[in-house]
């Protein structure tokens, strides 16, 4: 039987992170989601599904195999749109995604994340409150390499979790959230010239004006490490580059200290051997292979060290030299 509280709701994925994984998890996210959709309760109005990315960057030819291929349309669980833009990044893409929809929530999915079952669900059933704005997913690496259990020691996203509870949160991650449109449409994501900081920023804005996070904890989705050397460092240095930005918008003044760059590689480091001694067992690794991946951690947060001290002495010079 229907229920009358499943909410109408689109899903805007951008194309941007294809650049940097392999296609195959695309493909495993595109099978997981036709599944999802084939399985949930039966929404008020057909899903859409928004697909966004840049024409310049992206070959559009891919863009449309891969989704016939992967998300067959005659399927019948929701309808796809496919919408080129011209040199829309990550953040854009996805605001121009949410004003393409018309539906009562707007759920946020990365093209490189691969859903767990019950995912999309979860999300839904939050909204059932109808004092629930913001609704985040748990996002995870999988320790499946001893180059991913690194990553899912050190890196930003919690060890998988299996709780199934509702609960309030300070922070969300862009590539797994759902939002009510009208929140979204008040509060998009800001504008700035930051890499990634433009989620940390929407986070705080959000909770500065009364609007609570929610995490949903069972909706889960596994997300890829760095894929090659030169991501690597790219990402690490405009991880840099962020810490110093977003620092300086929350000084008010922008003005950050160069003894900052000291305490956040102190900190970081201090902090993921805490995690490598509690939970280094948990992921696979032993007292060996520990310190081999904590020595890539030492790596990724020197580099973001480098990216923190070249942009507090030129703030654009990261993104200049090193765009990703």
């Amino acid at each position: 039987m229907q229920c009358a509280l499943d909410p109408s709701f689109s899903i805007v994925i951008e194309w941007e992170n294809a650049r940097f994984a392999e296609l195959d998890r695309t493909r495993q996210m595109l099978r997981s989601l036709q599944l999802q959709l084939q399985n949930i309760r039966r929404p008020s109005t057909v899903p859409k599904i928004f697909f966004l990315y840049d024409k310049f960057t992206i070959d559009g030819n891919v863009v449309q195999q891969v989704i016939h291929e992967d998300f067959p349309a005659s399927q019948n669980v929701a309808l796809v749109h496919i919408t080129p833009s011209e040199g829309l990044r990550y953040y854009q893409q996805k605001n121009a995604g949410a004003m393409l929809s018309t539906s009562e929530i707007v759920i946020f999915l990365d093209c490189d994340v691969i859903p767990e079952p019950g995912w999309l669900q979860g999300l839904l059933d939050a909204f059932a409150d109808k004092n629930v704005n913001v609704v985040a997913g748990e996002t995870y690496i999988e320790p499946r390499t001893f180059y991913g259990r690194a990553f899912a020691l050190f890196w930003f996203f919690h060890l998988r979790d299996l709780s199934d509870d509702l609960r309030q949160s300070h922070f969300f991650h862009a590539n797994n959230v759902a939002f009510r449109r009208e929140i979204f449409q008040r509060y998009p994501f800001p504008e700035l010239s930051t890499y990634r900081g433009q989620c940390s920023v929407l986070g705080r804005t959000l909770l500065a004006n009364g609007i609570a996070i929610h995490v949903q904890m069972r909706s889960r989705v596994s997300h890829p490490c760095p894929l090659g050397i030169r991501y690597f460092v790219g990402r690490a240095l405009n991880n840099g580059r962020d810490q110093v930005l977003v620092s300086g918008m929350d000084s008010g003044t922008g003005h950050v200290l160069w003894r900052s760059v000291y305490w956040n590689f102190s900190n970081s480091m201090r902090r993921t051997w805490l995690k490598f001694r509690l939970h280094g067992r948990a992921v696979g690794l032993n007292p060996l292979t520990s310190i081999a991946a904590y020595g890539i951690a030492f790596l990724y947060f020197s580099i973001k060290a480098a990216g923190e001290v070249a942009t507090l002495a030129q703030p654009n010079i990261v993104k200049r030299i090193f765009p990703i």
